[in-house]
């Protein structure tokens, strides 16, 4: 199968991911008896998304979204900090209103539209829009921040989920386990050839199904768990990584951002980008399989089609 034919497919099942029958149940009654409905509503389940439980309600002549979840400190997601960032883009015009929250609960204002997915990105005009707005996000989110901002360092994020690996080695497929040695050094050698950089506030889980197109044709960001002050390059090299971007693209996307054609650095160190970027998300892959996940989803596809992506990724990457 070809990699764009196994990736969509991939994107296919997150979209079809529904919360676990059995924890489905009392996030739905928690939902309906939220005091903020001005009428007795009927949440329904909402695909997509592999960390929380997505319902929509009807109230009132308007639909919302309610995203129920607890933290998960091995993954890095805490609920506050995602309030927090929710609050911070929605004032920065790049997503959703919240009009409610409560540990491990936020109500979201619907967007009526669809999620992209990786071939909607090999349509330059897409990949101008993205690349503005996620420019946008950069520079606006950041200054509407109720509290400090949490830090997301994705080399970080990937010593501390090898760390983990390492302390549930007996549960890992041997194939996996024989990767881990090398992991930390390749983490250790992305992160020197990235340098200096940009710290902006991030979206840091940008795949395609995390951007909307609303039915007017407008752009938003949803789903902010990993969101916090990070370097400006690894928004975008994810989102040309999850949708295998060319170097030609790459360049219109970095150029998009910057308002100028990149040089040689720039796209060797964009190019490591999307590297750690792919490592970043096999890792999560693979503790999501030794670890309790709200979702009922295979994450060993998951974990497969990223080790890939790394490979070749990490290989590109050296080649310039």
């Amino acid at each position: 199968m070809a990699d764009d034919q196994h990736s969509a497919g991939v994107f296919d099942a997150i979209g079809n991911a529904q919360g676990a029958v059995d924890m489905a149940a009392p996030a739905i009654a928690r939902a309906k008896a939220l005091p903020i409905w001005h009428n007795a509503v009927e949440p329904q389940l909402l695909s997509g998304g592999l960390s929380n439980i997505n319902l929509t309600v009807d109230d009132d002549g308007k639909r919302y979204v309610v995203r129920i979840g607890e933290d998960e400190p091995h993954l890095g997601v805490f609920r506050a900090n995602e309030v927090m960032s929710l609050r911070a883009a929605h004032a920065a015009g790049v997503a959703a209103e919240v009009f409610h929250s409560e540990p491990g609960l936020i109500v979201l204002g619907y967007i009526p539209g669809r999620n992209l997915r990786p071939e909607d990105l090999h349509a330059p005009d897409m990949i101008v829009r993205a690349a503005e707005l996620i420019r946008r996000l950069h520079d606006e989110a950041h200054k509407h921040l109720e509290g400090g901002g949490a830090v997301f360092w994705p080399f970080h994020h990937n010593r501390w989920y090898v760390r983990q690996l390492r302390e549930r080695g007996e549960a890992l497929d041997e194939k996996w386990r024989a990767l881990l040695p090398n992991l930390v050094a390749e983490n250790d050698e992305l992160e020197a050839t990235i340098g200096k950089i940009h710290n902006v506030y991030g979206h840091n889980d940008i795949n395609p199904q995390n951007i909307v197109l609303d039915d007017d044709g407008r752009l938003w960001f949803v789903d902010f768990e990993y969101a916090g002050f990070s370097m400006d390059l690894f928004d975008m090299g994810v989102l040309a990584m999850n949708c295998d971007l060319d170097r030609t693209e790459d360049h219109l996307m970095l150029a998009s951002y910057y308002g100028a054609p990149p040089d040689e650095e720039l796209s060797r160190r964009f190019a490591a980008a999307k590297a750690i970027g792919a490592l970043r998300e096999f890792l999560w892959g693979i503790l999501s399989q030794v670890t309790e996940r709200p979702i009922e989803f295979d994450y060993s596809i998951y974990a497969d089609m990223y080790v890939e992506r790394y490979h070749r990724f990490l290989a590109e990457y050296r080649e310039l």
